[in-house]
C-alpha cells in the first residue's frame, strides 16, 4: 500500500483476533520507532513488549481496581460521571490487553528550548513552567508512534495510541518494577498501544474539514 493510502486508511482498533503476531513482525515495528525524529536526538523512549498473560490479568486487575475506587469517590459527588468513567475505562483502556501484544512506552520530560537559558538569566520560575506546555518529549514520542501505527497496517495489524490509563501511571510502573523488573530514574509511563489483526470493520469518527483547520498567508 503507498504511504498516502495508508495514512488515509489509518483507523484506530479496540477489538482483536487471537491470532499470534511474530516476533519479527513486533521487532519491525519497534524499530520504526526506534528511527523517528526526537528533539535534540534525544530518543525519549524505551518500549516493553508485553505478551505475558500472568502479567496482562495482573494489570487488567489492578486497572479495574485503582477505577473502582475511583468511580466510587466520584459517586459521592455526582453519580453520572462516575458511571461514564467506569464506562470510558471499560470501552478505552482494558481492551488492550485483549490484543496479543501489549508495547508499554516509557519516556521522560525533555527540555524545551530556552529552559536552561532561561534559568541561566533568572527568568521568574511561571515563565520556565509554562515552556513545558509544548511538551518537545511528548511531541517527538507522537512521532514515534505514528511511524508504528503506519507500520502495523503496512503488516496486516491494527493499533490505537493510549494514554487513558496514565492518571494511574506511577501505579503501572509500581506494577512493572514488581513484575517486569524495569525502572529508570525520571522516567514515566508515557502511553500504551497494542498489537494485532483486527477483528471486525474499523470505524472513526468524522474529521474537520482542511478549511476549518488551515490558515494560509501567502
Amino acid at each position: 500500500m503507498e504511504l498516502m493510502d495508508l495514512i488515509y486508511s489509518r483507523q484506530s482498533c479496540r477489538k482483536f483476533k487471537d491470532t499470534p503476531v511474530p516476533d519479527e513482525d513486533v521487532r519491525k515495528i519497534i524499530d520504526v520507532m526506534r528511527v523517528a525524529p526526537s528533539t535534540e536526538n534525544n530518543q525519549n523512549w524505551h518500549f516493553i513488549v508485553v505478551r505475558n498473560q500472568d502479567f496482562k490479568d495482573k494489570l487488567r486487575e489492578l486497572i479495574q481496581k485503582k477505577t473502582d475506587e475511583l468511580v466510587a469517590e466520584c459517586a459521592e459527588y455526582d453519580e453520572k460521571i462516575a458511571k461514564r468513567f467506569g464506562k470510558f475505562v471499560r470501552l478505552f483502556t482494558l481492551f488492550c490487553l485483549d490484543a496479543p501484544v501489549l508495547v508499554m512506552i516509557y519516556s521522560w520530560t525533555a527540555p524545551p528550548a530556552a529552559d536552561r537559558e532561561y534559568k541561566l538569566i533568572g527568568r521568574p520560575q511561571e515563565m520556565i513552567d509554562e515552556l513545558q506546555l509544548q511538551s518537545p518529549a511528548m511531541q517527538s514520542l507522537g512521532c514515534a508512534i505514528e511511524h508504528a501505527a503506519l507500520a502495523c497496517m503496512e503488516l496486516g495489524y491494527a493499533t490505537t495510541l493510549m494514554t487513558s490509563q496514565n492518571w494511574m501511571h506511577k501505579d503501572i510502573e509500581e506494577l512493572v518494577k514488581q513484575e517486569i523488573g524495569f525502572e529508570r530514574e525520571g522516567w514515566f509511563l508515557a502511553s500504551m498501544f497494542p498489537i494485532g489483526v483486527p477483528d471486525g470493520e474499523l470505524k472513526s469518527p468524522a474529521r474537520k474539514s482542511l478549511d476549518e483547520i488551515t490558515t494560509f498567508y501567502d
